[in-house]
């Protein structure tokens, strides 16, 4: 697959290259074929998932760009249907919190091998090698559209679970247990909130819940806040578990 230096705007069935090869279009569901202004650009990006020890990412860079999801050149495989979160574009000096936006994989193939990103090396300047992967998302919702306050969220409402959908990364640990899980949200709301998981916790069971970002905090206040579990659900098609918790009153 050839890549292009720069930006041209196509018209092309979702975010796949029907010249690449990399995936066919008759091998993509008609759900995933929807009509978006695509764009050949190549910018840093980060993702971030959960994984059973913790937090993890992937640097990658983007092939295509739309509205609607992107196309990336990846250092890891990524499984069909696993949630991710993705800063875009992302800025490897900035050592500040970067927005964050959940979306989901819905393709991932091997690469043809001539496509190269930028990895980082402990201890020296990083190197550009190829990438071994291909990985097409799709955005759960409207990038980068939240604005978030402190004590107040605003952003695209859920019709159902926590509230609205907003990606934050959170500490999450039971009481009298001072190891806690880094864990991201997929909704919150003032008195919500649902978080991506490998644990398993119980209906009712007690955790303390803070943000990692305190210039972002959803919630009013400052340190860690009494929850208590109240939905646990699975997530489609994976192992993880979604998590809601209520903010105990004051």
């Amino acid at each position: 697959m050839q890549v292009m230096h720069g930006t041209c705007c196509i018209s092309i069935a979702g975010i796949y290259s029907a010249k690449s090869g990399l995936f066919a279009p008759n091998r993509v569901p008609s759900m995933q074929r929807r009509q978006h202004l695509r764009v050949r650009l190549r910018l840093p990006a980060r993702l971030r998932w959960s994984a059973p020890l913790g937090q993890r990412t992937d640097r990658c860079e983007t092939i295509n760009v739309s509205r609607g999801g992107l196309l990336l050149a990846c250092n890891e495989a990524h499984g069909t249907g696993h949630p991710l979160w993705v800063t875009f574009p992302f800025d490897p000096d900035d050592s500040g919190a970067q927005p964050e936006t959940l979306a989901r994989v819905v393709r991932c193939a091997e690469s043809p091998g001539q496509i190269q990103v930028q990895v980082p090396l402990p201890g020296r300047a990083p190197s550009r090698l190829p990438a071994p992967w291909i990985v097409a998302m799709h955005f759960e919702g409207p990038a980068h559209s939240q604005s978030r306050r402190n004590g107040g969220v605003e952003a695209t409402r859920s019709q159902n679970g926590a509230g609205s959908k907003i990606a934050l990364p959170i500490r999450v640990r039971p009481e009298h247990i001072p190891w806690y899980e880094e864990a991201m949200t997929i909704e919150v709301s003032p008195d919500k909130l649902k978080f991506v998981t490998n644990r398993e916790y119980t209906f009712g069971q007690r955790l303390l819940v803070s943000f990692v970002s305190g210039s972002e905090l959803p919630w009013a206040g400052d340190g860690e806040w009494t929850t208590k579990v109240t939905g646990i659900e699975m997530e489609a098609g994976s192992n993880l578990l979604c998590v809601t918790v209520r903010k105990k009153s004051s």
